[in-house]
């Protein structure tokens, strides 16, 4: 697991989006990160498509032929993107971006042309049910992204103070399908920031096939992960199994662990998605800090 060169930052200037700011800063400053802070301008519904994701070299935009009043207000979204990330991104290295078509699309394009390591976005943003869903941009990136995605707390706490960086990671462990990508990244950013890991396999008490699993078989799995990153000297993970639906498991034990950071898979394996990306979007929803899934 390298560490993050070029982040990903789509906005649509919501509550949401001005919320992880300090997130984003935090993370760029740490390792010296690019950020792309993207707006993808889509009002008129005809005009849902996605750029030119075959030539990301010689990009150019759709054609559209708008109209004076819709021209003036793309020209009034890319100045205020400017000024968003003037004003919010002052001494990081920065690039305002504003591009033409469906969200979901315009994100994956501009993942791919910016070689984005890590794509930072929140659960939500503008719209009708907001506080209650996992927004549809969302969670077509989520689908769709190559890339890590980190999401924020679906409903943030209100008294949290500008983050200073992760101290307590919990990194949830799929013993039949977990991709060596997962337990890398969590053991990396555990490294990274001096923090605390716990791994957490949920399972019936009576293990699968009548034979539960082990710490040790968890601490096994996650050595032989890490071992290509080199020493993982001063983190040594705690693990807990547990009984428990996976939602609700994960969820409770992140309070208990008092997580800042949760690192999940987003399911896919070979190709098939597992298990695991079933309780995805009820994972991030329901998570009390920020998911970072891989």
């Amino acid at each position: 697991m390298m560490p993050f060169r070029n982040i990903l930052f789509p906005v649509d200037f919501s509550d949401a989006a001005f919320v992880m700011v300090p997130l984003v800063m935090e993370i760029a400053r740490r390792f010296e990160a690019n950020v792309t802070v993207l707006h993808a301008f889509n009002l008129v519904t005809e005009y849902n498509l996605a750029p030119n994701t075959g030539n990301l070299r010689g990009f150019e935009p759709p054609a559209i032929a708008y109209t004076a009043a819709l021209q003036g207000l793309r020209d009034s979204r890319k100045r205020r993107l400017e000024e968003f990330v003037r004003t919010q991104f002052p001494d990081v290295r920065h690039l305002a971006l504003i591009e033409d078509g469906d969200p979901a699309l315009v994100i994956e394009w501009a993942a791919r042309r910016e070689n984005a390591d890590l794509t930072i976005m929140p659960t939500r943003g503008l719209g009708r049910f907001r506080r209650l869903l996992l927004g549809s941009v969302t969670a077509k990136v989520l689908h769709d992204l190559g890339c890590p995605v980190l999401t924020s707390a679906h409903e943030p706490d209100p008294t949290s103070t500008e983050p200073s960086g992760f101290r307590s990671i919990l990194c949830a462990v799929n013993l039949s399908a977990q991709p060596d990508s997962v337990l890398r990244t969590a053991g990396f950013l555990a490294q990274t920031y001096g923090a605390r890991i716990c791994l957490l396999h949920i399972e019936p008490a009576s293990g699968v096939n009548g034979v539960p699993s082990t710490p040790q078989e968890i601490l096994q799995i996650y050595e032989r992960a890490v071992k290509t990153d080199g020493p993982r000297a001063g983190v040594k993970p705690a693990v807990r199994i547990i009984d428990a639906t996976i939602p609700e498991g994960i969820r409770q034990t992140a309070i208990e662990e008092a997580a800042d950071l949760m690192v999940v898979g987003r399911g896919h394996m070979q190709g098939i998605l597992s298990q695991a990306w079933s309780h995805l979007y009820t994972i991030i929803r329901e998570s009390p800090c920020p998911v970072l899934s891989v």
